[in-house]
């Protein structure tokens, strides 16, 4: 009797155990306790009068026991407290996300002023904007999960630098060569100084580089000032063409300054670009003129 007793409470025991299992339902799948988003950095990047674009580097860590994946994201930017835009994203390949891993992403923000301006009006110097959004994350199984985040950034509104060409200086002229120095003035129209760390170029008389590399000593500009630079070389006409000499027997000359001008600013190190196209005057060393 007793032995039949124990086989009937076993059996309900069981019976007992798999109701509740099934009452359960299954296993819960990504849950936003699992991941932590959080932002590292912020970068700018492509710096010109034009816009530029301002790069928020966001950590995403996983403590979920399978991995997930990255499938989309929007976001609503305002900028000095007025909506600029709003964007959905969704990516040609998800990101994943391993179990117990952390994942560095970029976020974007692409700032073309003269739209930045029609969306919110007229701005001074620098702008702050703050980015609202959700990251929208998927595991295995489909199953998705929204996790929200808000991030907030300023950017400079900037002038590009004011090129001139001031007349070449001319020491010797001969059919073989010539002793010359290329004086450039840069303008800085913007309302902070420019903190100049490399500036590198290309000067191309004609269609022919004449002189490349980087410009030696101090070249920071000051706030709504200007700075001038002089590059003295020595020109070879059998190496550069006669081209380039008869370019200087018959000012002004044809000429191309470009480069690239990197900068130290409160934003962090940033590269703009330059390209002067135009005609430089020759100013000849009069005959009979000795010194430098």
């Amino acid at each position: 009797m007793s032995a039949k007793v124990t086989s009937v409470g076993a059996r309900f025991a069981a019976a007992t155990i798999i109701a509740l299992l099934a009452f359960q339902g299954p296993a819960l799948g990504l849950s936003k306790r699992d991941l932590t988003v959080s932002l590292k950095e912020k970068r700018i990047r492509d710096l010109s009068s034009r816009g530029l674009t301002l790069a928020f580097h966001v950590s995403i860590r996983s403590s979920a026991a399978a991995p997930c994946f990255l499938a989309r994201y929007n976001y609503r930017v305002t900028v000095n407290q007025r909506e600029y835009l709003r964007l959905p994203v969704v990516l040609n390949e998800p990101i994943r996300v391993g179990a117990g891993e952390e994942v560095l992403i970029a976020i974007p923000l692409k700032v073309t002023y003269a739209l930045l301006f029609e969306a919110i009006g007229p701005v001074e110097e620098k702008a702050v904007c703050d980015m609202v959004g959700d990251l929208v994350f998927a595991d295995e199984k489909k199953r998705e999960e929204k996790i929200g985040f808000a991030f907030s950034g300023e950017f400079p509104i900037f002038k590009d630098p004011v090129v001139e060409f001031l007349p070449l200086r001319v020491n010797d002229l001969t059919v073989g060569g010539g002793d010359v120095v290329f004086d450039v003035k840069f303008g800085n129209p913007n309302n902070y100084d420019l903190i100049v760390d490399t500036i590198t170029y290309d000067l191309r008389f004609g269609e022919t580089t004449v002189l490349k590399g980087e410009v030696p000593g101090d070249k920071s500009v000051p706030a709504r000032g200007d700075k001038t630079l002089s590059l003295p070389f020595l020109m070879d006409f059998f190496e550069v063409g006669k081209e380039v000499y008869d370019l200087l027997q018959k000012p002004p000359a044809p000429c191309r300054f470009s480069g690239e001008i990197a900068i130290h600013s409160v934003w962090g190190r940033l590269v703009i670009t330059f390209d002067k196209t135009g005609p430089v005057d020759v100013a000849k060393k009069p005959e009979g003129n000795p010194g430098p």
